[in-house]
């Protein structure tokens, strides 16, 4: 199999209309990061290896998804104002950015209470390599890195098991962004065969909530 040529990691600014819900086009007044209900409490696991701490996290979208070790059942779009609308703000710049309509079906809400709450390198579980994710940062500025590897790190796009050979020298290139509040990450199935990304633990941020939507689920 010859190895296709993946969607570079992109960096989206949501600009004005993704704000929508925080600065009210009828009276001017900034609110806060979106509101929940409730938050599943974190659970612990092992990955590569190596235990990760848990963070708190929801799920909304029209299927179930398992993420770190259970299977999330989602609570209905319509349930969240808040995350609805950041679903129609991320369907139109993923279509506008791939050229081709995208709608997503999943999202993952996390929250990240402090700097100390992060994600190892990982790649992402996705169903095909057309599939994207669109992960929209709100709140606190967190730095994301991406280690691109040039060969296959897995057998299929819908697995997060992954095997690297050569994990540095000439086979790898590592990349490191600033993502801050109204800012997002595209990127697709493709991307995840060959690279795997992480969210560092930092010193001294604030709370950040991150909305992590999904197609073909």
């Amino acid at each position: 199999m010859s190895l296709v040529t993946p969607l570079n990691v992109v960096v989206v600014d949501l600009g004005v209309l993704g704000m929508r819900e925080f600065i009210d086009s009828l009276d001017g007044c900034t609110v806060g990061l979106p509101a929940f209900d409730y938050w599943h409490k974190p659970q612990n696991r092992v990955y590569n290896g190596v235990e990760v701490k848990g963070r708190e996290t929801r799920g909304y979208g029209d299927h179930s998804f398992r993420y770190a070790g259970k299977k999330m059942h989602p609570s209905p779009w319509e349930s969240n104002e808040d995350v609805a609308w950041f679903k129609k703000v991320a369907e139109h710049h993923a279509s506008e950015e791939l050229g081709r309509n995208i709608e997503f079906t999943f999202c993952l809400c996390g929250l990240y209470k402090t700097g100390e709450d992060s994600i190892p390198h990982h790649s992402d579980t996705i169903p095909t390599r057309d599939d994207v994710v669109f992960s929209i940062s709100l709140g606190a500025a967190r730095v994301f890195e991406w280690n691109q590897y040039h060969y296959f790190i897995k057998k299929k796009t819908n697995t997060s098991k992954i095997n690297i050979i050569w994990p540095s020298g000439s086979y790898l290139t590592k990349e490191r962004y600033i993502i801050g509040h109204g800012q997002a990450i595209l990127f697709d199935g493709h991307s995840q065969m060959t690279s795997t990304h992480a969210v560092p633990p930092v010193l001294n941020s604030g709370e950040r909530i991150n909305l992590t939507f999904r197609s073909g689920l």
